[in-house]
């Protein structure tokens, strides 16, 4: 037999649903999936809800037509990252939500549980993101030594992300430095003699490409989210356009190498 919770405070309910849209779309979900899990969960405490999600902001309503209860409640999103073993958690939290299983109080351990879940340990990104990487310039039939180096350049590349964003600059400050380390270290050894390097400096800028941010805008504005799909896009653009003055600014310093 479920648990069927008694009726909750509004107040309550809205402030949930607020840190659930904020906590989903900081994490990489989709504003088409954040308005699945509001409307699962608001349902099930008898609530309707209205929402308008911004880039920088959310709107939520509730209301209750049976007694005209109406709450608004208006949150920022404080930054964005992929972690989508938070989107993950959340929708099976729904899903036990809407089913009855839970009351309010464990609902909200849950919840702390949730916000507190870490995402794969840095070693674990740079190893496997440089992986990637050097496979990419696998593509581009890359000898085994622009593999290595192209491995090295995403690692470093990754390193020095890493620094910025821990010394809170300015995101695409950040891609930016990433970008002109990656190519850095491929020109580095372009000019220590490496003869071939042209699959080597084509890929190792690839693992800044924000796909997440492209995806997610692409979707929102197929489903009608226009608003945010757009931001999202133009997040995405800004961010390939700062990648690319990272990688013009240490071609320019280290020279170009090419020959005709």
């Amino acid at each position: 037999m479920t648990y069927q919770p008694e009726k909750q405070n509004i107040k309550l309910v809205g402030a949930l649903l607020t840190d659930i849209a904020v906590l989903l779309l900081s994490n990489g979900a989709n504003s088409t999936r954040t308005s699945r899990n509001l409307h699962r969960i608001a349902a099930h405490f008898g609530y309707g809800v209205e929402h308008f999600f911004s880039h920088s902001a959310i709107v939520i309503t509730l209301h209750n037509t049976s007694d005209g209860d109406i709450f608004t409640k208006t949150r920022s999103i404080p930054h964005y990252a992929v972690n989508y073993s938070i989107v993950s958690e959340i929708s099976i939290l729904s899903w036990k939500i809407a089913d009855g299983k839970l009351s309010f109080s464990e609902i909200e351990s849950e919840m702390r549980r949730i916000q507190n879940i870490k995402s794969y340990p840095e070693w674990v990104k740079i190893l496997f993101v440089s992986f990637a990487t050097a496979a990419l310039s696998k593509m581009f039939d890359a000898t085994p030594l622009e593999f290595l180096v192209c491995f090295l350049a995403a690692a470093l590349g990754f390193l020095g992300r890493l620094l910025f964003i821990k010394k809170k600059f300015n995101v695409y400050i950040c891609f930016l430095v990433g970008a002109f380390v990656s190519t850095s270290v491929v020109n580095v050894f372009r000019i220590l003699g490496m003869q071939d390097f042209h699959a080597a400096l084509t890929a190792c800028v690839l693992w800044l490409i924000p796909g997440v941010p492209l995806i997610n805008g692409f979707l929102d504005i197929v489903s009608g989210h226009i608003i945010n799909g757009w931001a999202k896009v133009a997040m995405g653009f800004m961010l390939v356009f700062m990648i690319a003055v990272g990688f013009y600014i240490s071609l320019f310093m280290f020279g170009y190498g090419y020959t005709v």
